[in-house]
């Protein structure tokens, strides 16, 4: 299978919170890198963390580096290992899990549940906006940002959170959000595809009303008339983390929840002149209710989406 790149936001980067990634190496892998970036990941946005599993040549090694405003720092290869580890521990055409502890001075790295290694602060971690996972990957199953501590979220677009594509849409392209509903249970949240930055038109709406364990999907055309509800049933409780998944086919929009396929939306016009004005997704909590969102990935599948829910597993 070819490899894939991962694009996900992240939520306010703070000390004491795990991001976790777990993922498949192709089975000939040269190299996959993760990057912890600012900005929108982009190829000149500093880089905080760059790990890079590095497996040609007779000794592969996992480097650790950071890029700030345009130049790489000194690798880190050997340095601040654990004892008892492998330069680098990662198979080809294996499952892997990497685990990014953010203490007050370093980041701490373990690997399949085993310490790896440490790696001091060069930036101010509160900058990091964007996990970003490239090179030699066949499947990310999963990208979690935690709280070590049971403390609440940041307030920090509790009401609105957007976040922008990498990129142009095509059919087969998902977008993952991860988050959790906090607040009053008679409010509601929607999820927004618009046209473009001004927000004229709603090309999708998910909206989730958690009261009446009710969703509903609608879009407007090109006047701005609302099309008419697409309804149907997911039980959202406060307080657990749920994921969920929207597909753009060639000639819907697809939704999952956790696991479970829940509604369609067929689009109103050609695919090629949709995907061209659409710019990203808008959360909005409504009514009492917030929507902590903890990650929003960019998943590329072939154009009929078939499996994608398969990322929304929890």
């Amino acid at each position: 299978m070819s490899s894939m790149n991962y694009y996900g936001r992240l939520f306010p980067v703070e000390i004491g919170q795990f991001i976790s990634i777990v993922g498949k190496a192709c089975n000939n892998p040269e190299s996959f890198n993760i990057d912890l970036t600012a900005a929108n990941g982009q190829e000149n946005d500093d880089i905080h963390l760059n790990i890079s599993a590095r497996f040609a040549g007779d000794e592969p090694v996992v480097i650790r580096n950071t890029k700030a405003g345009g130049q790489w720092g000194q690798e880190e290869g050997t340095d601040n290992l654990f004892p008892h580890n492998s330069l680098n521990p990662l198979k080809p055409g294996g499952d892997f899990k990497v685990d990014i502890f953010v203490d007050e001075v370093a980041y701490f790295i373990s690997i399949d549940n085993k310490p790896f290694c440490t790696y001091s602060h060069r930036m101010p971690v509160d900058g990091i906006q964007v996990v970003n996972i490239t090179g030699d990957v066949e499947a990310v199953y999963q990208v979690n940002q935690i709280n070590a501590q049971p403390r609440p979220w940041p307030a920090v677009n509790v009401n609105e959170f957007e976040s922008i594509a990498p990129g142009q849409f095509d059919p087969g392209n998902i977008i993952v959000i991860t988050g959790v509903p906090r607040g009053d249970i008679n409010g509601d949240f929607t999820v927004n595809l618009f046209d473009g930055s001004n927000r004229f038109r709603t090309h999708f709406q998910f909206q989730a009303v958690l009261e009446n364990q009710a969703i509903f999907l609608d879009s407007q055309d090109d006047k701005g008339n609302w099309r008419g509800e697409v309804t149907g049933n997911y039980p959202f409780n406060i307080g657990e983390t749920f994921t969920l998944a929207i597909a753009l086919t060639n000639d819907e929009f697809q939704v999952a929840i956790n696991g479970q396929k829940v509604a369609t939306l067929a689009y109103v016009e050609e695919h090629e002149r949709l995907f061209g004005s659409l710019t990203g997704i808008v959360i909005n909590s409504n009514s009492g209710l917030n929507v902590q969102v903890q990650g929003v990935a960019y998943m590329k599948l072939p154009a009929d989406c078939e499996g994608f829910e398969n990322f929304t597993h929890v």
